[in-house]
């Protein structure tokens, strides 16, 4: 994905007249509810309520939204994507799903992953 393709997939979840992404619409696409999302970006539960532009929170949402947006355009259905993002597991990372591995911080090697595959490299 082009970074201007990935800049307008993002854009469309940036919540309205603000810099960040709203974590409740981003839980929605992954199916999490808005606790989870702050356990898996390492913050305190009431951080997505209080604080959404928090960075550390921001960074996790922003690599799940670009994660998706090339899973997207791999699989042509943003919810197909979301759910394979969550439900499939990666031989290649032994067998953690893509959530996973952002959750763990591993998001640039799961984009290298996912790209290697786009080119046909891998797979």
């Amino acid at each position: 994905m082009t970074s201007t393709l990935q800049a307008a997939f993002i854009e469309r979840f940036r919540e309205p007249n603000t810099q960040y992404l709203p974590p409740a619409q981003i839980g929605d696409v992954f199916g999490f509810q808005v606790q989870e999302l702050a356990e898996r970006a390492h913050v305190h539960c009431s951080i997505p309520s209080t604080r959404p532009q928090a960075a550390r929170l921001q960074k996790y949402l922003q690599e799940m939204v670009t994660v998706v947006g090339v899973a997207t355009e791999m699989s042509g259905d943003l919810g197909r994507a979301a759910f394979l993002m969550r439900k499939e597991p990666l031989r290649t990372f032994g067998y953690r799903t893509a959530a996973d591995l952002i959750q763990e911080g591993r998001a640039d090697a799961l984009m290298v992953y996912l790209d290697s595959l786009a080119g046909g490299a891998a797979g």
